[in-house]
């Protein structure tokens, strides 16, 4: 496969407006932290490359916090940061991105960014982690019943008061300047993303060749399935058998390869969904179903903003559509659905009822193969996909068995290096 060019910046884009839809107290929390820092950075000289990563870093920063109740945690201005316990989504944010070679850098600036500076003062530390820190409480700050110039004098004194403690000196001054202007104010509510990459020259280009891509796809299955235990094997499992399947129907190597991606990515747009409705040991609501639905409209739609992508999206993001017309969110019927997402629908459902939800324990795997089996004769699965699976069961099954006993040693893992971090650096104290 050629290498694809692809814009980080674009995807980072729509992931963190994604993630700031699950609760309307942060609407826009990431847009504005990414123009507050980028406004300060004007100020300090940083160089191009610099200011890219910091608004990369600014618009995933939070992306480790799992749930509202969690980010609730951090909209007070001087939150109990000194305790570590409470710091553990930066630590999160910079283990989820760090494997990906073109995320290594901004997954530091994640990192700190709750870090108060009395406390670090790391001159191997770029200045855009201080600044990062500055702009997240600057737009905690910020109070959108109140009309912002009014509320300017009140912010800045917060800020100059804790300069040397909580903040730089040096990203404080950045910041003083920057905000004398009302239209660094005025930036912050109103100005798209749209415009603050376009007029920054903020896009970012990139080759990827297929290795890449898959360690792209990786890192945003983390950000998805790690968010809960009952979903951390969920799009392994997903990937796995639909490329298997794909195999089955003689798709080339290349095409396998996207099928794994897509499996990866199918449900990205979950990263909008509460973790509450997610984890919910009981039956959805009407309201909760409903807002649970939406997130295959996310996942189209981030992807497809990818130009290369399109394969992939349409494998990815048509897994609840049926072929009767009656799936969601496109209602379209099986003229309009291709194989591959075909195998992608029956791929997920086979791994939804075999595993284990916060509500019920996992079918069998002949308990999941008699249920599928009615969906085919009711017209809302392929038969054909179906009778593959079923032919090839035992090969699928103790595949899986191997895929999510890796998934969840991982999922353990990672939470438990993030405990042992933290419980380092309150030993050093």
């Amino acid at each position: 496969m050629k290498r694809l060019t692809v814009d980080l910046v674009e995807i980072v884009k729509d992931i963190s407006e994604c993630a700031d839809l699950v609760s309307s107290i942060f609407n826009k929390h990431h847009r504005r932290v990414a123009c507050i820092a980028l406004n300060i950075a004007q100020y300090m000289d940083l160089s191009l490359e610099e200011k890219r990563d910091l608004v990369l870093a600014s618009l995933l920063h939070d992306v480790g916090a799992l749930s509202v109740k969690e980010r609730f945690r951090y909209l007070e201005f001087e939150s109990n940061f000194e305790d570590k316990g409470l710091c553990n989504h930066a630590e999160l944010g910079y283990r989820l991105f760090k494997g990906f070679r073109p995320f290594s850098f901004l997954a530091t600036l994640i990192r700190y960014h709750h870090t108060y500076y009395k406390d670090l003062q790391n001159d191997a530390l770029p200045i855009s982690a201080y600044i990062l820190h500055l702009a997240d409480r600057v737009s905690i700050l910020m109070r959108d019943e109140k009309e912002i110039l009014g509320q300017t004098d009140f912010i800045k004194e917060r800020i100059k008061s804790q300069k040397g403690r909580m903040f730089s000196p040096d990203a404080v001054d950045g910041f003083l300047e920057a905000s004398s202007k009302e239209s660094f104010w005025f930036d912050a509510i109103y100005l798209p993303l749209e415009t603050l990459i376009d007029e920054n020259s903020l896009y970012l280009s990139t080759a990827l060749d297929i290795d890449e891509l898959m360690s792209l796809a990786w890192v945003f299955h983390l950000i998805i399935d790690f968010r809960s235990r009952f979903t951390s094997a969920h799009s392994c499992g997903v990937s796995a058998t639909s490329s298997i399947l794909a195999r089955l129907y003689s798709f080339s190597e290349e095409e396998v390869k996207l099928m794994e991606i897509a499996g990866y990515l199918h449900d990205l747009g979950k990263i909008a969904i509460p973790i509450d409705i997610l984890e919910k040991p009981g039956k959805l609501t009407e309201e909760e179903f409903n807002i649970m639905k939406s997130h295959v409209y996310y996942s189209y739609r981030i992807l497809g903003k990818v130009k290369g992508f399109e394969t992939i999206n349409t494998w990815a993001s048509l897994h609840h559509e049926r072929l009767d017309g009656s799936g969601y969110p496109f209602k379209l019927k099986e003229e309009y659905i291709p194989l591959g997402s075909r195998i992608m629908m029956v791929a997920d459902v086979f791994n939804a009822l075999t595993e284990d939800r916060p509500y019920r324990k996992g079918l069998s795997v002949y308990e999941a193969l008699s249920h599928i089996r009615d969906l085919t004769s009711n017209n809302k699965l392929d038969r054909d996909v179906f009778i593959k699976l079923k032919n090839n069961l035992v090969d699928i099954s103790e595949m899986l068995i191997g895929v999510r006993k890796n998934a969840l040693e991982n999922y353990a893992k990672f939470y438990s290096d993030i405990e042992r971090s933290e419980s380092y650096a309150t030993n050093m104290e």
